[in-house]
C-alpha cells in the first residue's frame, strides 16, 4: 500500500504535535522549577523497532538520549513488551544524559500490535548520592546515587509501587519528586492514547508508511544539506578546568557519505564526577548539529545516518564504571557542544550557509547548592540559577544576552519568585553583566549575574562548585574572548540591617569577599544569615575584529548599558562625551 503524501504529511505534523503535547502535560504536572519553568525537558516518539520519528522537540539533546535508553528497554526486555508497561531508566552508560536525568519509557500497542513507543526525560534534584544532586566529591559513581537500569515501573497501566517506593525512599525531596515523576508517567499515557487515535482514524499501514517515508526524508535533508558544505578536515582542541585542566580533542571529516567525529587525542577518564558516558557526549554533539546545521530540518534516525561518531574507550568522553560521572550532562557534556560548534563554523564559514558560523559560546557551569532545613522544618536543597552564558557573535549579527548554552533550546530561566515561594532565600539582584561579551565585529552575548542570600533562616549547608574560572570561551577569525565565570562569597555583611531598615540595596554591601574555588574541599561549608554570594556566568566570544565594528552599534551598545565607555574607546576607538 502506498500513501498519498499529502496524508502522510498530515499525520507526521500531527505525530509532531503529539511529541510537543507530551512535553506540555510533563511541564503541566511537575512541580519542580527545573521542569515547571526552565522546561529541562525532552519527549520523543519512535517506531516499533526503536527508531526516532519524533526527536525531542524540546530540549534537543535529550532526543538522543531517550534513543539509547529505549534501545537498553528493548534489549533488557525482548520478549516481555506488554501493553500498559513503563520502564524507568537513569543510568548514564545504558544512555542517561547523566544521573540525575530519569527517563520513562512506554511502548505503544494497537490491537495487541506494538506500533510505536514514546519517552521522556527531565532533571530530578535528587537521586540519593553521598551529597545533594551531582557528587562532586564522589570518587566512584557508586557514590553519586540510585542507578536504575531499565526497570519496569509501571505494569498493565498501574504504578508499581514497590518500584515508586524504593526511589522516593532514597531521594532527599520526595514532596516534589514524587509528582515529577508522575508527571512523566502521565506525559506517556496521554501521548500513547493520542497515537492510538491517530492510528484508528488513518490505519496501521498509513502510519508504518509514514515512518518510512519520515525517516528516509531525514537522511535525504541531512545528506543534501552537508553536500553544501567543504569536504576535507578540520581539527579542533579544547579544554576545560576543575580540579586541573583536561583536554578534548577533535577531527571532522566531511565526505560523500557525511560527517565523521573522531576524538581521538581526548584526555583519559578523570578520577572526579566530569567524564561522561558514549551517549551524553554524542547526544550533546547531535544537539549542535541539530541547531546549528539542521535547524529547519526535520530530525529523526534517518538524519543521524549521516553523522558517525568514533570516541575512544576510557576516556573523559567515554568512560566506564567505576569512574564518577553526575556532573556529564553540564561539564564534558558542554565542551563537547563548544568543540563540535568549533568545528563546524570552519565548515559553514566558506559554505552557502556562512551566516550560521559563529563563535563560541558562553559554557562554564555555576552551581551554588544550599541545604538544610527551612523555616517550616522541611529539609531543602536549593541550586542555582541557569548559568547565564552569552551567546557567541555570528557571522552577521551579534551574539544572544543572557542566552544559557549553544544548545539549550526552549529552556529559559525560573522566576526569583518561584525559587523565593518554595526556599528560604531571598534574591538581591539579577541582570546583564556589561563588557562581559568578548569583542568583535559581531560581539559576543553578554553574560548575567545574580546574588542572593538566605531570608527566614539562620544558615545553611554550601556546596558550591563550578567551571569556566580559568577557561572562557574563544573568539573567532579575529574575534576576542569573553569573560570567564566568576563565584564571589561576600561574609558578614550588613545585608540583615538594610532589610530591616529599609536601606537601599544596591549600595555596596560592607564585608569581606572571597573568590571560591572550583572544586568544593568538603561539606563542612556553612552560609550564615547576612553572607551573600554573587555569580556571574560565562561571556559569549566575539565573531571577527573589532576594528571592522561600526560605530552605531557601539553607541547603541552604550546607550543599552552593554559596555563601558572606556571600553567603547580603548577596544572600538569611540570616544564619548
Amino acid at each position: 500500500m502506498k500513501v498519498d503524501p499529502v496524508l502522510t504529511e498530515i499525520i507526521s505534523n500531527r505525530l509532531y504535535q503529539i511529541g510537543r503535547e507530551g512535553g506540555l502535560v510533563l511541564q503541566r504536572c511537575a512541580v519542580s522549577p527545573s521542569v515547571v519553568d526552565a522546561r529541562d525537558l525532552g519527549f520523543n516518539i519512535a517506531d516499533s523497532s526503536g527508531r526516532t520519528i519524533v526527536y525531542s522537540v524540546w530540549m534537543p539533546r535529550h532526543g538522543t538520549t531517550l534513543g539509547y535508553m529505549l534501545k537498553s528497554c528493548m534489549e533488557r526486555f525482548e520478549g516481555d513488551v506488554r501493553p500498559g508497561d513503563m520502564y524507568l531508566v537513569n543510568d548514564p552508560h545504558s544512555g542517561a544524559l547523566h544521573i540525575l536525568d530519569l527517563a520513562v519509557i512506554a511502548p505503544v500497542h494497537y490491537d495487541g500490535e506494538l506500533i510505536a513507543w514514546v519517552g521522556n526525560a527531565t532533571h530530578h534534584v535528587d537521586v540519593g548520592a553521598m551529597s545533594p544532586g551531582r557528587a562532586p566529591l564522589a570518587t566512584d559513581w557508586h557514590q553519586e546515587g540510585i542507578i536504575f537500569k531499565p526497570t519496569r515501573i509501571v505494569e498493565d497501566g498501574r504504578i508499581r509501587d514497590d518500584i515508586f517506593n524504593l526511589f522516593l525512599d532514597n531521594v532527599r525531596m520526595p514532596r516534589y519528586q514524587s509528582l515529577d515523576l508522575k508527571a512523566q508517567i502521565s506525559a506517556n499515557f496521554a501521548a500513547s492514547q493520542k497515537i492510538i487515535e491517530l492510528v484508528k482514524r488513518y490505519g496501521v499501514e498509513a502510519f508504518k508508511e509514514t515512518v518510512e517515508s519520515s525517516i528516509e526524508l531525514g537522511e535525504q535533508q541531512a545528506r543534501e544539506r552537508i553536500e553544501l558544505l567543504q569536504k576535507g578536515e578540520y581539527h579542533e582542541i579544547t579544554y576545560l578546568d576543575y580540579d586541573k585542566l583536561y583536554k578534548m580533542e577533535c577531527t571532522l571529516t566531511i565526505d560523500e557519505d557525511g560527517l565523521h567525529f573522531d576524538f581521538d587525542g581526548t584526555d583519559p577518564e578523570a578520577k572526579t564526577f566530569i567524564n561522561c558516558a558514549v551517549p551524553c557526549a554524542v547526544a550533546n554533539l547531535h544537539n549542535i548539529l541539530a541547531c546549528q546545521l539542521f535547524p529547519d530540518l526535520s530530525v529523526n534516525a534517518g538524519t543521524w545516518r549521516m553523522v558517525e561518531v568514533s570516541i575512544p574507550d576510557g576516556t573523559i568522553i567515554s568512560c566506564n564504571p567505576p569512574a564518577p560521572c553526575s556532573g556529564a550532562s553540564t561539564i564534558t557534556g558542554w565542551r563537547v557542544q563548544g568543540i563540535t560548534l568549533a568545528l563546524l563554523t570552519k565548515a559553514l564559514r566558506s559554505s552557502p550557509r556562512s551566516r550560521y558560523s559563529m563563535a563560541e559560546w558562553g559554557w562554564g557551569f555555576t552551581d551554588v547548592q544550599w541545604t538544610g532545613i527551612d523555616q517550616h522544618g522541611r529539609w531543602y536543597s536549593l541550586r542555582g540559577d541557569m548559568s547565564l552564558h552569552g551567546g557567541g557573535g555570528r557571522a552577521e549579527v551579534d551574539g544572544i544576552d543572557v542566552a544559557n548554552i549553544a544548545g539549550s533550546t526552549n529552556t529559559s530561566t525560573p522566576s526569583i519568585e518561584s525559587y523565593e515561594d518554595r526556599y528560604p532565600v531571598l534574591y538581591l539582584a539579577r541582570g546583564i553583566s556589561p563588557d562581559s561579551g568578548g569583542a568583535g565585529q559581531y560581539r559576543g552575548g553578554c553574560s548575567g549575574y545574580w546574588s542572593r542570600c538566605l531570608y527566614g533562616v539562620d544558615s545553611a549547608k554550601d556546596l558550591t562548585f563550578y567551571i569556566g574560572r580559568d577557561v572562557q570561551s574563544r573568539g573567532v577569525f579575529g574575534g576576542h574572548d569573553g569573560t570567564p565565570s566568576r563565584i564571589v562569597l561576600k561574609r558578614g555583611t550588613d545585608i540583615m540591617r538594610r532589610l530591616h531598615q529599609g536601606v537601599p540595596l544596591y549600595e555596596e554591601l560592607e564585608g569581606s569577599e572571597e573568590l571560591l574555588p572550583q572544586r568544593p574541599s568538603g561539606l563542612d561549608r556553612v552560609i550564615s544569615a547576612g553572607d551573600v554570594i554573587m555569580v556571574r556566568g560565562m561571556g559569549g566570544a566575539g565573531y571577527g575584529p573589532p576594528e571592522l565594528r561600526s560605530e552605531e552599534l557601539v553607541r547603541t551598545d552604550l546607550t543599552d548599558g552593554l559596555i563601558s565607555p572606556e571600553r567603547a574607546l580603548e577596544i572600538y576607538g569611540v570616544k564619548v562625551d
